[in-house]
């Protein structure tokens, strides 16, 4: 096996990882053993429709931690599926196209996000950038989802009053 397909199964296999604790409803603090210690970490999570995806960019291990503990406060996920990942070796790079059904805990409602992700690798096969762009509606956007309370019809009452 040539180095450059070994580092293609390393970072397949960190990938497939990653996604596995992921879909396991893993704890917040787990997921960020697979995040860089050694440089700066970021995470960008925003609709593919959004102008400025950029301002959602999170920075640290202390921002991606907050992100997995919003997740991990509102959501349940399942079946999490990777339908394709392409790998650039030399880049440390991975792009997986994949789709998530994620459950309110509150409501129970639940809705199917489909996103690709770009995972970036330092040299230890672990995470530096974790970049995701929802494909389906704005809305599925998890980061963007909202669980709307059921509308109520307000009636109008005609109050009489005698004199």
């Amino acid at each position: 096996m040539s180095a450059a397909s070994a580092t293609t199964q390393q970072l397949l296999s960190s990938t497939n990882s990653f996604f596995n604790a992921l879909s396991n409803n893993t704890s917040p603090i787990t997921l960020l053993s697979y995040f860089s210690t050694t440089r700066l970490v970021s995470l960008q999570h925003a609709p593919a429709t959004c102008p400025h995806p950029h301002t959602s960019r999170l920075t640290g291990l202390n921002a991606i931690r907050s992100y997995f503990d919003l997740l991990a406060t509102h959501w349940t996920r399942t079946d999490m599926r990777i339908h394709s990942a392409q790998v650039d070796s030399s880049a440390k790079q991975v792009v997986v196209a994949a789709s998530v059904t994620w459950m309110w805990k509150k409501s129970r409602k639940s809705f199917t996000e489909d996103f690709t992700c770009t995972l970036q690798f330092d040299d230890n096969q672990k995470i530096v950038d974790f970049l995701v762009c929802t494909n389906s509606g704005p809305g599925t956007c998890v980061m963007r989802a909202v669980d709307a309370e059921p509308q109520t019809s307000l009636t109008k009452t005609a109050v009489q009053v005698n004199m």
